[in-house]
């Protein structure tokens, strides 16, 4: 885990789960600092490797609280045939399947059909 909480600093409870997109576009605006309110920020490792190829992030550098989650697929014959049907990607899907687990975290997407499957969760 890379957490960097500044003392005095007062977290959200809230944790929030990105697939790729939110983090990479937050890095092209400058902003990935509008995360660093948040308790924790679970990835995947599919996530993570998206974001790698696409940008050089630092996360212990900018003092974010990233947790790299093992590879998780959907426990629900539900959310497994949605996720088939909207065609979403390996990322999206194991984002959505640690919701999953976590339905009071927040989902952080920039994918339409992924947003469509958190709604009908």
């Amino acid at each position: 885990m890379w957490s960097g909480a500044s003392a005095g600093m007062i977290k959200s409870p809230l944790k929030v789960v990105c697939d790729s997109g939110p983090i990479i576009h937050l890095e092209e605006l400058n902003c990935l600092h509008l995360l660093a309110d948040f308790k924790e920020i679970p990835i995947s490792n599919i996530v993570y490797k998206e974001i790698k190829r696409h940008r050089r992030i630092d996360f212990k550098k900018l003092d974010l609280p990233v947790i790299l989650l093992p590879r998780r697929i959907p426990d629900t014959e539900f959310l497994l045939t949605l996720c088939q049907i909207f065609s979403l990607d390996a990322g999206e899907i194991e984002a959505l399947a640690y919701m999953e687990k976590n339905p009071r975290a927040i989902f952080l997407t920039d994918d339409a059909s992924a947003r469509m499957v958190a709604e009908q969760m």
